[in-house]
């Protein structure tokens, strides 16, 4: 366990343990907490990818101490970039405030500096933009369901490609495919360009990052799966305006983009 390794090999004291639900799909949040109790740390949930998302019916945000949302272009709901923090925290919810605030609070109807703090304030102009989509996100988060079912109905099964778990509490930030392992995902992705369809790498794994190898001393083999994902995933166009059309098209365009020796990994 790399909690015990830190503190064997003298990397630093774990303070937080920080689950992803990756593309909208919730993590397995059993095992990070045991870890978290085990060795009292807080739980940070990155949901920057997951409004919306539930896990057995409990919304995303409500496992640790903090939750993190993302309103990045690529987001269900966008305001250019930014996000949010909730917690039920009420001590770190007045720290958030002073963190995104220059580090400046008023007491005694005098303005003071608390801690030494940095610009995160959202705009009001972005924050009046994602309240007309917060109204909206049911209706959003139906279509992106729905868009997600379409891939299912019209990506054949296929040996090139594994397809992403259709969960039914997933929102489909993104929809994923994953390569199989002899195929060069810059050639395929440079093929659905040449159709004007634009794809990309679908995740990145931090042990496979040089900052975490050579801090570290991760290897691209000590988490197999993860390095397979990093290396091969292919996320797919996804927003609200497609149609059942567009995913036909994208189906058919990856059918043809994975085959050809040209586009195998040497």
């Amino acid at each position: 366990m790399r909690v015990r390794e830190c503190l064997k090999r003298n990397w630093g004291t774990p303070r937080a343990v920080v689950p992803v639900h990756e593309f909208g799909l919730a993590a397995e949040m059993k095992s990070a907490l045991a870890v978290a109790q085990e060795y009292d740390l807080i739980v940070i949930e990155d949901a920057a990818c997951a409004l919306g998302a539930t896990l057995h019916d409990i919304p995303v945000g409500n496992f640790g101490e903090i939750g993190i949302f993302s309103f990045h272009p690529r987001k269900a709901i966008t305001v250019g970039e930014g996000g949010a923090i909730v917690t039920n925290d009420d001590n770190l919810a007045e720290k958030c405030r002073l963190w995104r605030n220059h580090g400046q609070a008023v007491i005694d109807g005098k303005r003071d500096f608390e801690v030494a703090g940095l610009n995160y304030r959202l705009t009001e102009i972005q924050a009046a933009i994602g309240r007309v989509q917060l109204e909206k996100f049911p209706e959003i988060l139906a279509k992106r369901k729905k868009i997600a079912d379409w891939y299912f109905e019209h990506l054949s099964p296929a040996t090139e490609y594994d397809l992403p778990e259709n969960n039914p509490e997933h929102t489909w930030q993104t929809f994923m495919v994953v390569l199989d392992n002899h195929f060069d995902r810059a050639a395929v992705i440079e093929r659905m360009a040449a159709k004007d369809i634009e794809t990309g790498p679908g995740t990145m794994s931090a042990h496979c990052l040089k900052v975490y190898q050579e801090k570290f001393h991760y290897t691209d083999s000590d988490l197999p799966v993860s390095h397979r994902l990093h290396d091969k995933g292919l996320a797919l166009p996804l927003h609200s305006f497609m149609t059942e059309d567009d995913v036909i098209r994208v189906s058919r365009a990856l059918a043809e983009a994975t085959k050809g020796a040209n586009v195998v990994a040497g």
